[in-house]
C-alpha cells in the first residue's frame, strides 16, 4: 500500500500555468499529497477563483485526499476579459484541458468537482465526452435555476446586447453575504482583490443555454455523480439540482444540505460537507 503524506492544514498551495486549447494562458493551484488515490479537480463558480479553495483542499486533505484548482479563463490570475466568455465551449475547453494536466501529474483517480457556474462548466464536459478519463464527478450548488432575482431591464438588455455588444460587462448581483454564514469567509470574499463582480452579456446568455441544455440532456450523462445543494442558498435554487437528480436517477445522488448557503465547503459545519463526499468516494 502506498503510503500517504499529509499536506499541513492551511499550507500554501502551488502555483502553475496551462495553456487552453486556444492557447489562453490558465493558473491553476495544487495542494498535492503524496500517495493519494484520489484527487480532486475543481472548477470554481463565477467571479472567484482557485484560491478560494484552500478550505476544502484542507478539509479533504484530512481524509488523504488532494487537491488542484483552475482558474476559468476571465477569473483570478488567468487571460482573459474579466467575466467573459465568446462561447460556453470556451470554458468547456478550459476544463478538458485543466483536467487532462491534473490526470497527467496523479498516478490515482482524478474526479473533477465544478461549483455553481463550474458545476455546469463540468456537467457539459462531461456531457460532451471532454472528460472522457473520469470514472464520476462532484457538484456543488450547481448554477441550473438562479434563486438571486435578476432585474427584468438587465435581463432585456443581456438578450439583446449578447448579439449586438457581447462583452459588455454589467454587475452579477452577488451579495457576498450570500456565499457563506462564516463571517470572515465573507470578509476575505470582499477584500479579495482576485475576486470581481463582472459578468459579461454574452456569458449571460451562454449560461443560460447551457444550464438549460443539461438539465434537459441530464440523461445523457452515463458516470455516477453526486450533487450537493444547500436548501437556504439565496443565489441558486437547489430546485435546480432536484430536478437534475430527477432526470438522471440512474446515475445521480442528491445529498440537500439543510439550511447550509451558497458555498458548503466554506459555510458552518463544511467537516461534515467533507465527510460526506469521503464516504461518497468510498462506494
Amino acid at each position: 500500500m502506498a503510503s500517504v503524506t499529509l499536506a499541513a492544514e492551511g499550507a500554501l498551495a502551488a502555483k502553475g500555468f496551462i495553456n487552453s486549447a486556444d492557447g489562453t494562458r490558465l493558473a491553476y493551484r495544487s495542494w498535492p499529497i503524496s500517495g493519494a488515490k484520489i484527487t480532486f479537480a475543481v472548477v470554481h463558480g463565477l467571479g472567484e477563483h482557485s484560491g478560494r479553495y484552500e478550505r476544502f483542499a484542507d478539509g479533504m486533505g484530512r481524509h488523504g485526499m488532494a487537491t488542484f484548482a483552475v482558474d476559468l479563463r476571465g477569473h483570478g490570475e488567468s487571460e482573459g476579459k474579466r467575466g467573459h466568455v465568446d462561447s460556453w465551449s470556451q470554458w468547456v475547453d478550459d476544463a478538458a484541458a485543466f483536467v487532462s494536466h491534473v490526470e497527467s501529474q496523479q498516478s490515482g483517480e482524478v474526479v473533477p468537482l465544478g461549483h455553481s457556474f463550474g458545476g455546469v462548466v463540468v456537467l457539459s464536459a462531461v456531457r460532451s465526452s471532454r472528460l472522457a478519463k473520469a470514472k464520476r464527478f462532484v457538484l456543488s450548488s450547481p448554477a441550473l435555476k438562479l434563486k438571486a432575482e435578476v432585474p427584468a431591464w438587465k435581463t432585456s438588455l443581456g438578450k439583446v446586447m449578447a448579439s449586438i455588444a457581447p462583452r459588455l460587462a454589467l454587475d452579477n448581483e452577488v451579495d457576498p453575504g450570500t456565499v457563506s454564514r462564516v463571517p470572515e469567509v465573507v470578509a476575505a470574499y470582499r477584500a479579495d482583490p482576485l475576486v470581481h463582480s463582472k459578468i459579461s452579456s454574452r456569458l449571460y446568455a451562454e449560461w443560460q443555454r447551457a444550464a438549460a441544455e443539461n438539465l434537459g440532456l441530464a440523461g445523457d450523462v452515463k458516470i455516477p455523480f453526486l450533487i450537493l445543494a444547500g436548501t437556504g442558498d439565496r443565489l441558486i435554487d437547489f430546485e435546480g439540482s432536484t430536478e437534475l437528480h430527477a432526470r438522471a436517477p440512474e446515475t445521480s445522488e442528491l445529498q440537500l444540505l439543510e439550511g447550509r448557503y451558497h458555498e458548503p465547503f466554506n459555510d458552518l459545519g463544511s467537516d461534515e460537507v467533507f465527510a460526506l463526499i469521503a464516504e461518497w468516494l468510498k462506494k
